[in-house]
């Protein structure tokens, strides 16, 4: 016992003994520090920013119906994403006013290597008014959803 005061006193008196690891153990808390710092720099390095679909607009404008309820139509849609590039392979589906494609079945097209949907032969039916829009949904894998745009349509 008389050992360890002798050697704690001793140690007590040595103000350079008393800090000598403090330096150590600082380097050593920086390096972890460095080092994980380092790792979540490298995995925010593979992030990509997120895709999604930048604009869709209507070509053909709006589909006048010559006074008929019912009527066939034509409508030609581009999409890009938000970088501005066309956006390819991306689906289209146009809903509202009982719109359809030629056989009846929910009108739906792919858009093709420029970025362009073309809808041709539609069945659109305003139901006895006089102005109604179709409303132009755009969807793709990893891209998300765009449901901005629609088309009037005038009786």
């Amino acid at each position: 016992m008389r050992n360890t005061e002798h050697l704690m006193k001793k140690l007590s008196k040595n103000r350079r003994g008393s800090i000598e690891g403090l330096p150590l153990q600082l380097m050593i808390v920086i390096i972890i520090a460095t080092m994980g710092t380092a790792i979540l720099i490298g995995w925010m390095g593979d992030i990509e920013s997120p895709k999604s679909i930048g604009t869709v607009d209507v070509i053909s404008g709006d589909i006048v119906l010559n006074g008929s309820s019912t009527s066939e139509g034509y409508i030609e849609i581009y999409v890009a994403d938000q970088s501005g590039d066309p956006l390819s392979g991306a689906t289209v589906v146009l809903s509202g006013l009982g719109v359809t494609d030629k056989n009846g079945r929910t009108a739906y097209a792919n858009t093709d290597g420029e970025g362009y949907a073309v809808f041709d032969g539609l069945r659109i039916n305003l139901r006895g008014a006089n102005v109604g829009f179709i409303t132009v949904n755009v969807s793709m894998s990893e891209y998300g959803e765009n449901s901005t745009a629609r088309v009037a349509v005038i009786s």
